[in-house]
C-alpha cells in the first residue's frame, strides 16, 4: 500500500538559491548603512525565504531585509519570522530562520518571481 503524500502547505513555488541577505529588526527603513546582520538564503519564493542566521530571531518578529538577487538591484522587503531550524552539515550546526514576506513593492515581487522561474527553468534543463 502506498504511503499517503504529505499535503503541501506552501502557496508559492520555492527554489533552492543562495544569495546574500541583509536583515535587522524592523525599522521600516530600506537603507542598510550600519547595524545589520548578513546571512545567506537557502531557498526563496515570492512568499518568503529561509535564511542562515547567527542566532535565531524571535518568532513573529518583523525584519527589514535586503536580498541581493543576481542581475538585479537589492530587493527590500519586510519579513516576519515564522519559525527556525537547526541543520547539521558536515558536523557543523547551521541556524536557519523561515521568513514570510509581509510587505514589498510590486516591482520587487515581479523580480523575485522572475528569479524563481529562471531557477526552475535552469533546473529543468540540466538533465537534458
Amino acid at each position: 500500500m502506498e504511503e499517503p503524500k504529505k499535503q503541501e502547505k506552501r502557496r508559492f513555488v520555492r527554489v533552492e538559491i543562495t544569495v546574500p541577505v541583509k536583515y535587522r529588526s524592523y525599522r521600516n527603513d530600506s537603507i542598510f548603512r550600519a547595524n545589520f546582520n548578513v546571512g545567506r538564503s537557502r531557498d526563496l519564493s515570492v512568499g518568503g525565504l529561509r535564511v542562515s542566521v547567527s542566532k535565531h530571531n524571535p518568532v513573529d518578529s518583523k525584519l527589514d531585509m535586503e536580498i541581493e538577487l543576481p542581475d538585479s538591484m537589492p530587493a527590500y522587503v519586510i519579513g516576519k519570522v515564522v519559525g527556525g531550524e537547526d541543520v547539521v552539515i558536515d558536523g557543523i550546526v547551521h541556524h536557519y530562520d523561515r521568513i514570510s514576506f509581509v510587505d514589498m513593492d510590486k516591482e520587487i515581487q515581479d523580480v523575485i518571481m522572475k528569479q524563481v522561474f529562471e531557477n526552475l527553468r535552469k533546473k529543468g534543463t540540466k538533465g537534458r
